[in-house]
This record gives structure tokens, C-alpha cells and sequence, in this order.
């Protein structure tokens, strides 16, 4: 009995030590938070849900700074998801100390989908959920909770009797954090495992923490492909960690060293033997981070809304340049026959115009076509408006724009002129006296280079626009298949260049041209650009005067030195500079290679300065 005494006096001290080291480990901010869960009525070893919820490497962060609810109602419709087009909802669990247990955290992208919305007349006001069967049927759900860990659902939301916003939401990501902690409460040890939609571990990650609750060692695994890493975290001189790596079959295949306070490394690859082969100075990748887990069907087979997307989720769709992704082209087709559009088809753009390659993919549509009205229209209040005509080719995409700028100002004119008009638009061309002449319709209008635009409503006077033509381009494109392979753009009308036109070719996948002509009025070509592949030079460029006569060519190496030869009508060499720049007679469009929209916005903003 005196040993049982004894005993448990002596785990009495042990604990009640140990809860005073815990008391001096746990920071005053800590202490805060854990007293206000508690006020919140948040206990431990309970299933709660955090939003944005970020995996705790140290003992600061292994209390929770978000709120924690107690269930999921209301958590779906929170609005700063659409920042990142991400919805990251987290199961949590916290122990006796109110630090993270367990964590399943399930992220969501979050895409605005073309659908059709005759499904959706009938609803009210609100959001809704949906699940697609494997024949495309929707099958509606009472609630979030139904939708939550599925691999996707459809969300719906009504406002005002119109259908606002079809959404897929399938997961992106699926991860479970095991957390352990020392008796000082300073974090021990960390497991992280990725799942994928049939809930298989697809990446396990184990890290262990000395009882400072510094990162001691890290134990990483792609459990497909059996690739795995073991790091050591060892401080010494200016050497933060050594990560070996190995194949499936246990064989060490690279040791990185890893130096303090800098992302600096030194990657030794090594052979069956283990001896160095060769040094570099990236780390070797066991797991993809970076890729989001496959939608599942029919959910993959929807078509993403490029125009009411966030631009997180369309750049990496327009990354993909101009080169071949049957996928992206199918999409594409499927948006544009969606939207209305038909080959060989001539319509209005609606703006802002989204500028080549950057923020459209190829030269497909993703935005509906207007009318001559609708468009002619769309800025009133702009100094600057534009009015884009397209022409469709067979393969769906541009193949000419035709884009005009036009400078709009507000004047005044005497009432009397427009007491017989009727309610609606109206055009008219004005001379130097300030008489108006009136036009038949828009199209009239729009072929004038100044004309005056009148809006009349409910018998009043509302606006009078005098819009004067400022720049008139030009661009056609030629396809191979879907890639676009060669552009020509047309200068018709510029306050800063003379008409010129450029022909450009285009290599798979690169945003600006391999090779660009430029030619005059007259046709004389007067500048020239080639991507080349010598020993040492990546390009070369030329340059000609308005009568076609070489008076400069230049060459560009790999590592960016410029040679820049001056010739005299005889092409002989006068002097040479390492300047890119025209000495004698600099041009606006030097500055080779540009891709057509790049021209366009070049040449406007010069006009305006």
C-alpha cells in the first residue's frame, strides 16, 4: 500500500511539473485563444469545422487562430472563398490542451460552368445542390452535408428569379493531420497523408520534432510510384538539412543539401554505387503538388464559364499557348457552340477584348456575341471606347478582328434639333457649323470617322456622344488544325504610324512570334525578326529604310549580348554598337518581336500620352 502511496505521489509530481512547463510554453496569445474556445463552449476530442484551415509545423500555430464552428450550415456560402476560387473546409479535433489532434481538410475548386438553366425556372430565390448520375441527370440534395466529402457537386444560386451562378466544385485536394505533442506541449511529431476520390493514400508525410518543438527529421512518400525522401535537420555551419532520396526498390538516387535562410540547394545525383554523377542545384520531386485530383465523370465533361471564372483557375488554361491540347480545344468548341457561335459567322465583341494568349485561350471565344447596337454602346461613359468585329473561321476561332478605337466626348447642342425624334438611338454626322445631318442606322455611323450619337428616353434628352475614329487595325490568323501558325496585322488608320502591315509565324506553345516581317505603305519590307538556332545565336534582326534598302542588322546571342551592325547602302559595315536601339533613325515599332494585341496597346499608348 505504502508503494502504491509512493508511486502515485511520485506521477503527481510528474504531472504537476509537467503542467507547469506547459503553463510557461504556452504563449500569452495561446492562453487568449484557448480561454475564448473555451468561452465559445469549444471542447476537446469533439468534431469541429475550421475554414482555411493551414497544417501547424510550429507550437505558435498549433492552437487555433480561426473560428471553429459546430457544424457546416452557412460555411459553403462564404464569400472570401471566390478570392482564391478555392472552398477549404476542415474536420478538426483538438486535445485536453485545445491544440490540433486530427484534421481532414478537403479543398474545392470552385468553376463557373455553362449549363443550361431551364432545370432551374422553377426554384426560388436561394442556393441548391446537386450530383450528376452517370447519364448526365441531376439529382437534387436537401443540403450542404449531403454534397460535402463527395469527389463533386453542382451548386446552384438564384437571385431575383435569374439563375446567377452554376458552379462545380470537385476536389482538389483531400489531406488527414495527425498531430502528437511532447508533455510541455510543444509539438512531436506530424503525419500527413493525401488521398485521393476513392479514398486511397496517394503521398504520406511523417515529421518529428525534438521536445523544443524544433523540426528534427522528415520521413516523405509518393505511395504510387514508392519514391521516397528522408531529411535530416542538422544545423550545422551554414547547412539547414541533408534530404537523401530513393527509388522504389530502396536505392539512393540524390542527396540535397539544403542551407539556412535561403532557398539555395545542392542537388548531388547519384548512381547505382552511390558516387556522384553529376551536381545541380533543383530538388528532385517526389509528388506533384501542384495537380489537382482528376474530376470524375460526367462532372469532367462540363465546360467551364471562362468569362465568370476566377483568373487562378483560367490562367493556367491560357498557359497552355498555342500549342496542342485536344482536351482545352474540345472545351473550347463546346463553349463557343454554347455561346451561339457559328463558323464563318460575323459579329460584335463584347469588352473588355481579351488580349492574345494572356487571357484567352488560342483564338477561341468564350464570351456571347452582340449586336452592331449592343456593341457600338457598351463604354458611354469611357474618354476611349472600342468596337471589335469578328469573323469566325471553319474551326470555330478568329479569323479576322477588326478593331476600332474611337475618342467619345460629351457636347451640347440646341434642344430644338431633336424635339421630333422619337424615343431610342440616333446618329447624325455634324459640320463645322455644328449643323447635324442625320444618318440612316448605326452601320452608317460606324463608317463615318466622326459621327454624333444621340440617346433620346421617355421624351428626354439623355445623351449626345461625339465619337471621332482614332486607330483602325487589322488582324487575320491562319490555322493548322487549332494552332494558329501565322497572323497579319494591318495598320489602316493611326495618328503615330503610317499604314504598315506585319506578318508573323508562330511556333507551337510560344507566345510571341518565331519569325515577323514588317512592310510599308509600298510594300517594301523595312524590318525583319527570326528566331534562329546557331552556335550561338537565338536571333536575328533587320533593319530596312521606307525604300527597302538594309541599313542595320543585329544579331542577339544566348546570353543577351547584342551586336548591332550599322550598314551603308552598299551593306557594307559602318560602325557596330552593342545598343539595340536605332541611333539615327529610332521607329516606334523597333522593338521586334511583338504579338498583334501587344502592337495595339503599344501603338494606343503613345497616342495618348
Amino acid at each position: 500500500m505504502k508503494t502504491l502511496v509512493k508511486i502515485c505521489l511520485f506521477l503527481f509530481g510528474i504531472c504537476s511539473i509537467q503542467y507547469v512547463i506547459a503553463k510557461v510554453n504556452m504563449n500569452e496569445q495561446q492562453e487568449q485563444i484557448v480561454n475564448q474556445l473555451k468561452k465559445q463552449g469549444i471542447l476537446p476530442n469533439t468534431t469541429y469545422y475550421q475554414l482555411d484551415y493551414l497544417p501547424a509545423l510550429d507550437n505558435e500555430d498549433s492552437t487555433p487562430n480561426e473560428n471553429l464552428y459546430p457544424s457546416l450550415s452557412h460555411l459553403e456560402t462564404i464569400p472570401d472563398m471566390y478570392i482564391m476560387a478555392i472552398q477549404s473546409i476542415a474536420q478538426v479535433q483538438l486535445n485536453e490542451n485545445y491544440q490540433y489532434s486530427k484534421v481532414l481538410r478537403l479543398n474545392r475548386n470552385i468553376i463557373e460552368i455553362i449549363y443550361p438553366t431551364d432545370s432551374f425556372q422553377s426554384l426560388d430565390d436561394g442556393v441548391y445542390f446537386y450530383t450528376l448520375d452517370e447519364n448526365k441527370q441531376l439529382q437534387q440534395k436537401d443540403s450542404f452535408n449531403e454534397v460535402y466529402k463527395l469527389p463533386c457537386y453542382l451548386r446552384v444560386e438564384k437571385k431575383h428569379g435569374i439563375v446567377v451562378s452554376i458552379q462545380k466544385r470537385g476536389l482538389a485536394s483531400i489531406s488527414r493531420y495527425i498531430y502528437d505533442y511532447w508533455h510541455n506541449t510543444n509539438l512531436k511529431y506530424l503525419k500527413i497523408e493525401k488521398y485521393d476520390t476513392e479514398k486511397n493514400i496517394i503521398y504520406d508525410s511523417e515529421v518529428f520534432f525534438d521536445d523544443k518543438g524544433e523540426m528534427v527529421k522528415a520521413i516523405r512518400k509518393n505511395t504510387k510510384t514508392g519514391l521516397y525522401s528522408i531529411e535530416n535537420i542538422i544545423h550545422q555551419g551554414d547547412i539547414y538539412s541533408i534530404n537523401e532520396f530513393f527509388d522504389n526498390e530502396g536505392n539512393i538516387t540524390n542527396r540535397v543539401t539544403n542551407y539556412e535562410n535561403t532557398s539555395r540547394v545542392k542537388n548531388e545525383v547519384l548512381n547505382k554505387n552511390g558516387k556522384v554523377i553529376k551536381t545541380n542545384n533543383s530538388e528532385p520531386e517526389i509528388f506533384n503538388f501542384d495537380k489537382d485530383l482528376d474530376e470524375p465523370y460526367p462532372y469532367n465533361k462540363l465546360v467551364m464559364n471562362v468569362e465568370k471564372s476566377n483568373a487562378l483557375l483560367t490562367d493556367s488554361m491560357f498557359e497552355q499557348g498555342i500549342s496542342d491540347n485536344p482536351k482545352y480545344d474540345e472545351d473550347a468548341l463546346k463553349r463557343a457552340e454554347y455561346l451561339g457561335i457559328k463558323p464563318n459567322q460575323v459579329y460584335y465583341h463584347k469588352l473588355p477584348f481579351p488580349s492574345f494568349m494572356a487571357e484567352r485561350y488560342k483564338n477561341f471565344p468564350h464570351q456571347a456575341p452582340l449586336t452592331l447596337i449592343e456593341a457600338e454602346n457598351q463604354s458611354p461613359q469611357e474618354k476611349y471606347s472600342d468596337l471589335i468585329r469578328i469573323e469566325i473561321d471553319n474551326n470555330y476561332q478568329y479569323k479576322k478582328i477588326d478593331k476600332t478605337k474611337w475618342q467619345q466626348t460629351a457636347i451640347s447642342l440646341p434642344s430644338s434639333q431633336f424635339k421630333s425624334l422619337e424615343n431610342g438611338i440616333h446618329f447624325f454626322v455634324i459640320n463645322d457649323k455644328g449643323q447635324l445631318t442625320p444618318l440612316n442606322n448605326v452601320e452608317q455611323a460606324i463608317t463615318q470617322p466622326t459621327y454624333v450619337r444621340v440617346e433620346k428616353v421617355m421624351g428626354k434628352i439623355v445623351s449626345t456622344l461625339q465619337k471621332t475614329r482614332v486607330q483602325w487595325l487589322t488582324t487575320e490568323f491562319d490555322y493548322k488544325k487549332n494552332t494558329p501558325i501565322r497572323s497579319k496585322l494591318t495598320v489602316i488608320e493611326s495618328q503615330i504610324v503610317p499604314k504598315l502591315v506585319i506578318e508573323s509565324e508562330y511556333e507551337s506553345g510560344q507566345y510571341l512570334p518565331a519569325s515577323q516581317v514588317i512592310k510599308n505603305a509600298q510594300g517594301n519590307i523595312i524590318r525583319t525578326f527570326k528566331t534562329v538556332k546557331k552556335k550561338n545565336t537565338i536571333a536575328i534582326l533587320e533593319r530596312f529604310n521606307e525604300q527597302g534598302i538594309k541599313t542595320n542588322h543585329i544579331e542577339i546571342s544566348k546570353q543577351g549580348d547584342i551586336e548591332n551592325q550599322y550598314l551603308d547602302s552598299k551593306e557594307h559595315v559602318r560602325f557596330t554598337t552593342s545598343d539595340i536601339q536605332d541611333k539615327e533613325y529610332p521607329q516606334l515599332y523597333d522593338a521586334l518581336p511583338f504579338n498583334p494585341d501587344g502592337f495595339e496597346m503599344m501603338l494606343f499608348e503613345h497616342f495618348n500620352k
